[in-house]
């Protein structure tokens, strides 16, 4: 039912007038996607409104504030090869100097000296002069008096101005306007209650606002509704998993066993304080018989991976499976090596499953799997496909949990024999207590401290126009016992003037003295791993990857990484890909490298990272920035979580979330028209777990 105007919605944007060929790239460098919807440009959100029309006297512009002056232009000074085109603009208490380095020539026409104008633009004092350099408006009487009162402001891409986006978003509106109206999925008595509009009208609001919303309170912002909707759905995930597991009890395992003290008396190190708390708390949830969820939370290098396995050698013992799931087929190739080396002389089966593993060789596990006879599963997505049957699954390990959503856990929850398991997820990635109950629900939460002692990674940020410089210095210092890893956002090259992976590679292997290996997640699992191998036995000191290496790898030689465009990373995954390096007792370097194209969130979101090392403290910087959705690895999952959700809203509206989901719920499963107006809100937002509570 009116499924066809949601789809209306996911129309291609190249359909809206004014979008050709060549913005339509530049709009997809800047949502940095390979193909933008109208529903993708309708996320993208002004990050200001700026009141055109609030006119200001020339002597009381304040430096660095969008501002917007009328005045008589007194004088021109033509610029001279290198010297700025200079217009000196009075309105009776002082004056103004516009800047043009670069004059258009159609803006001649419009700067003539004895002119009023209206100018508007960012205000720069430089000492007792005010200045704006390259204006945004100069506009007569008559056009600024058709101007908008409120005007959003976006963040660029190059070759795309604001004026363009609000064009195109214009069009956009006229094109919705065409289609059939929207029929919300909230009633219209619900709606005036709270005080929101429909959902098209919500969305206009924000683009084409009739006021400052960010300086307005709470209930004048539009945004409130899609962050309601955004918690809802999350919510009535939440309840009916709530539901699915008070139909059946958990697994009971309180055995114990003289094997687990011997291994870890066995450790080369002892185990921080925090990690036997963590075991401790862990232990007495899997001893009861209710199902245990628990999210172990840790920043880089505090050991959730060692924890994992007394979790995983517990379960075992007590006569059941354990089943761990990476994010990559590499980290979970070393998680299994690693816990081989655990459990050596244990009697403990453990075997590797991934979507790389052999037909043959998979036909053998899955019937291990299948009879009991391997107790520790180790793989990535390819441990929970619809073929693989555990005999007595106790224990699910889900690393990097940002990666596994509600939509896993619907699914997971779902199987007859993994529904029952514990289910512990693990983070570097600090998510504020605040929003693990939202997000998650019912878990519980043990917390890792960083290691002692623990050395600080030198961090600095360079221009990508100085790498020759840096190849200069890593030729000197790389060596065997000083390895480097130089990551890159993206594999193959595109018109955003990335480096690709693939070609910075042929390019250091031309400039660099060391042998290279390269990895990235095209690459055959077979290929990667004689590549990892080179870097690790020391034929190759360098390595040249994407993010791929970001979770888990663990390499005690490499004491360098080099981040290109490290912009284009968000700051928790800068902080992941910086715990790459720092883990013997050498110096150790984090370059951030930028392609000198940095607005002031960039600048300013970089020098959170080169000035902290507390994953926390990045994480919470980075959500006020960029909002929580990319935190949670919306762009790693595509998974629309968050994107709107802020922490001044989430003690507003996520207990009212709470409370109507469970009534929404209701109504979802036993009427048909209930069922049908909730689908097309789980439609709109692109959650598509909808169909594991309809089933």
């Amino acid at each position: 039912m009116e499924n066809h105007v949601i789809n209306g919605l996911f129309t291609d944007l190249s359909t809206i007038k004014g979008v050709g060929e060549q913005s339509y790239y530049k709009y997809c460098r800047l949502l940095g996607k390979e193909r933008v919807r109208i529903i993708d440009l309708l996320w993208h959100f002004p990050n200001k409104i700026v009141q055109r029309n609030n006119i200001t006297k020339i002597r009381d512009l304040q430096d660095g504030v969008i501002q917007t002056v009328c005045g008589k232009i007194e004088k021109h000074k033509k610029g001279f090869r290198n010297a700025p085109h200079q217009f000196d603009i009075y309105d009776g208490t002082g004056i103004l100097n516009l800047i043009y380095f670069k004059l258009p020539f159609y803006m001649e026409s419009k700067l003539k000296v004895g002119d009023t104008k209206y100018i508007s633009g960012k205000v720069k004092e430089i000492g007792s002069k005010k200045q704006i350099a390259h204006p945004d408006l100069i506009l007569s009487f008559d056009e600024f008096s058709t101007q908008r009162e409120f005007e959003p402001l976006y963040s660029l891409t190059a070759g795309l101005s604001n004026k363009q986006i609000i064009q195109t978003i214009d069009n956009v509106f006229k094109f919705i306007d065409k289609m059939e109206p929207f029929i919300d999925w909230h009633s219209e008595s619900f709606l005036c209650e709270n005080g929101w509009k429909g959902i098209i009208e919500t969305f206009r609001d924000i683009h084409i606002p009739n006021k400052d919303y960010f300086n307005a309170s709470a209930t004048e912002n539009p945004t409130k509704r899609l962050a309601y909707d955004e918690v809802l759905i999350n919510q009535i995930k939440i309840e009916h998993i709530r539901r699915l597991r008070m139909k059946s009890n958990g697994i009971e395992m309180s055995s114990e066993n003289p094997i687990i003290d011997k291994l870890k008396s066995a450790l080369p190190f002892n185990l921080s304080e925090s990690q036997n708390k963590a075991i401790s708390q862990i232990y007495d949830d899997m001893s009861k018989p209710n199902q245990m969820i628990r999210l172990l939370q840790g920043d880089v290098g505090s050991g959730k991976t060692m924890v994992s396995f007394f979790s995983g050698l517990k379960c075992i013992f007590s006569g059941h499976q354990f089943a761990l799931m990476s994010p990559t087929e590499i980290l979970a190739k070393q998680h299994y090596e690693n816990f081989k080396k655990f459990v050596l002389g244990s009697n403990v089966e453990c075997c590797l499953l991934t979507s790389s593993t052999t037909a043959d060789d998979r036909k053998v596990i899955v019937e291990k799997i299948r009879n009991g006879n391997v107790h520790a599963i180790i793989g990535t997505h390819s441990l929970f496909q619809e073929n693989i049957k555990y005999r007595s699954l106790g224990l699910v390990v889900i690393d990097e949990q940002h990666r596994f959503g509600l939509h896993q856990r619907l699914s997971l929850q779902r199987k007859s024999v993994a529904g029952k398991a514990d289910l512990l997820l693990m983070t570097a990635t600090p998510i504020p207590r605040t929003l693990i109950q939202i997000k998650y629900g019912d878990i519980d939460l043990s917390e890792l401290e960083s290691l002692p002692n623990k050395k600080e990674i030198k961090t600095t940020i360079i221009s990508i126009s100085k790498v020759a410089t840096i190849i200069d210095r890593l030729n000197n210092i790389c060596n065997s016992k000083n390895k480097v890893f130089w990551v890159c956002p993206q594999i193959q090259s595109n018109d955003n003037n990335n480096m690709s992976v693939n070609d910075r590679y042929d390019f250091l292997k031309h400039k660099m003295k060391h042998e290279i290996s390269i990895i990235h997640g095209k690459m055959t699992e077979k290929d990667r791993d004689i590549q990892m191998s080179d870097f690790l036995e020391d034929r190759t000191n360098i390595l040249v990857a994407t993010s791929v290496i970001e979770v888990g790898i663990d390499i005690k030689a490499a004491n360098i990484i080099v981040i290109e465009n490290a912009n284009n990373f968000g700051l928790s995954q800068i902080h992941q890909l910086r715990g790459r390096v720092g883990r013997n007792d050498q110096e150790s370097w984090c370059v951030l490298l930028h392609d000198n194209t940095l607005n002031e969130v960039s600048k300013n979101r970089l020098k959170i990272i080169r000035e902290s090392s507390d994953g926390y403290q990045i994480a919470k910087e980075d959500m006020l920035i960029r909002g929580y959705g990319d935190i949670f690895g919306f762009r790693q999952s595509g998974f629309r979580d968050f994107k709107v959700l802020n922490e001044n809203l989430i003690s507003e509206i996520g207990k009212k979330a709470e409370d109507d989901s469970k009534r929404i719920l209701n109504g979802i499963l036993s009427n048909v028209e209930q069922k049908s107006r909730y689908k097309r809100l789980f439609d709109f937002y692109e959650a598509h777990e909808y169909k594991y509570i309809i089933s």
